[in-house]
């Protein structure tokens, strides 16, 4: 009881607001991802090594694989926006162009700048996560080989130097526009009538005539018809961003501008080694306790890629294939702690800490786009990640599941760089019927409380010795002009046990 005490006592006494990997979920993808208070058999040493205590199998094996990939609105639009402009006709803005050509000049000034100011406003955010399991149980001991990787793209809004230059004069005036967009526009609807005055108004307070204001609105208007760019987006940039540095003139132009996207990931091979131990504490029922050490191999992956002012355009596959770009590799030790306590045979309760030592790996160098020097990437601490879980057996062909991450984890984002890393705490939970020996059945849904994402629905199925999960956010996102799902998970399995 004493020693009992003792492991929570430790547990309850972390802070909770860590730094790593997210918690992944081999095995347990299609219940919600609860896991900490199954029994989950080879992968005990992943979950909870508390588990190994309560061990029912001489000898159990697992072997699979699952990838996913998460993305919210904002990003993957914009960057494959921004890759259909081209970036020499909006930096040199020829003021000798007029009638059609002058239009689309107009246009492109005006999509430039508004899918920058999109990039700065709702930031957005692209993750991926894989990880391939191979484990084994013997009875209280559970050891295996975990490979895994976690990768985050955010952007870097420079909203300072948006500056076209023009083929006459320095910087581009709200007259030079005027003078591209000539006469003889009409407006496409793009803007509600409303949003066309406010426009219209806009550009008259700079000292433009209601004529010419009327056809530059007009102009403006055809141009973004087809942007795929939020109208309401498009009229704050104009009015906000653009008019007020376009006249006067100002000095911070485009061709030094420096948007761009910060990419990082970990990749990670760990040897874990768990025992658990049970302990009969009489009619309250028993406890288990564990702890893994594990043996790291981390890889941390840290890139800047700039989305203007370079050669050739890059689409949101582009960043997501230079992630790996730069890489540092270094080796550390890892432990796990965790208790299962078990009543009769209808009650689980369990609580896990992993990494309680915090191992860490240093960051690769990189080279920074603002100064075009190399530069030290941030290293990867896997702070402690504390997770309780609860699991129901009501009747011995279904099994009720649910988890609770205890601590706000941040993720392995490159948030010191742009200001905000990207949080993790998970809830999820769900259920699992058995109507033969052969056949399992799962259900559930978990969400991220700490991003207001929508739910995302989970699934799966044993048939015999195979194991397939998968989830599906319930909200989507744009890439490549397709809606999918915001997140996405699939995880498969073989496993057996004697």
């Amino acid at each position: 009881m004493k020693k009992m005490l003792a492991v929570v006592s430790l547990v309850l006494s972390m802070p909770l607001v860590a730094e790593g990997v997210e918690f992944q979920t081999p095995g347990s993808v299609g219940i919600g991802g609860a896991g900490v208070a199954r029994n989950n058999g080879a992968l005990t040493s992943y979950w909870n090594p508390a588990g190994a205590a309560f061990s029912k199998s001489t000898l159990a094996v697992n072997a699979g694989a699952g990838a996913g990939i998460q993305a919210s609105n904002g990003l993957t639009e914009n960057i494959d926006l921004l890759s259909t402009i081209d970036f020499d006709n909006v930096k040199d803005f020829d003021t000798a162009l007029t009638g059609a050509a002058g239009v689309r000049q107009v246009g492109d000034v005006v999509k430039t700048l508004s899918i920058l100011n999109d990039i700065n406003t709702r930031q957005g955010n692209i993750a991926i996560n894989v990880i391939a399991p191979v484990s084994f149980s013997i009875k209280n001991i559970s050891f295996g080989i975990y490979g895994g990787m976690e990768g985050y793209v955010q952007p870097v809004a420079d909203m300072i130097n948006i500056l076209p230059n023009t083929s006459t004069t320095s910087t581009l005036t709200v007259a030079d526009l005027v003078t591209a967009a000539g006469t003889g526009n009409t407006a496409s609807g793009y803007f509600s009538a409303t949003q066309l005055a406010t426009l219209t108004t806009a550009i008259q307070t700079t000292g433009t005539t209601l004529l010419n204001a009327t056809q530059l609105a007009n102009a403006i208007d055809t141009q973004l018809k087809d942007s795929g760019i939020d109208p309401a987006t498009a009229l704050t940039t104009i009015t906000d961003k653009t008019l007020p540095i376009l006249n006067p003139a100002g000095t911070n132009t485009l061709d030094l501008n420096t948007t761009s996207v910060m990419t990082k990931a970990f990749q990670y091979i760990e040897i874990p080694v768990s025992y658990g131990r049970p302990f009969d504490i009489g009619k309250k029922g028993k406890l288990g306790l564990g702890i893994t050490g594990k043996i790291i191999k981390g890889t941390v992956y840290q890139n800047e890629v700039l989305l203007v002012n370079r050669p050739d355009n890059v689409d949101a596959k582009d960043i997501i294939n230079d992630m790996t770009e730069n890489q540092k590799s270094s080796s550390a030790i890892g432990i796990d702690i965790g208790a299962l306590y078990k009543y009769e045979n209808w009650l689980n309760i369990g609580l896990v800490a992993k990494n309680i030592n915090s191992p860490k790996f240093e960051g690769p160098m990189y080279t920074d786009t603002v100064t075009s020097t190399s530069v030290q990437g941030s290293a990867v601490e896997l702070k402690p990640q504390i997770r309780t879980g609860v699991a129901i057996e009501p009747v011995g062909w279904m099994t009720l599941a649910a988890d609770l991450d205890l601590s706000e984890n941040d993720t392995v984002a490159p948030g010191s760089v742009v200001g905000s890393s990207i949080k993790s705490r998970n809830f999820g939970g769900g259920f699992e019927v058995k109507p033969a020996s052969w056949l399992k059945v799962r259900g559930g849904a978990y969400k991220n409380l700490a991003q207001s994402n929508g739910s995302v629905l989970t699934a799966g199925f044993k048939l015999f010795l195979l194991d397939v999960d998968g989830a599906m956010a319930t909200n989507t996102f744009t890439i490549d002009g397709n809606e999918v799902p915001r997140e996405v998970k699939v995880n498969a399995s073989m496993s057996f046990s004697l």
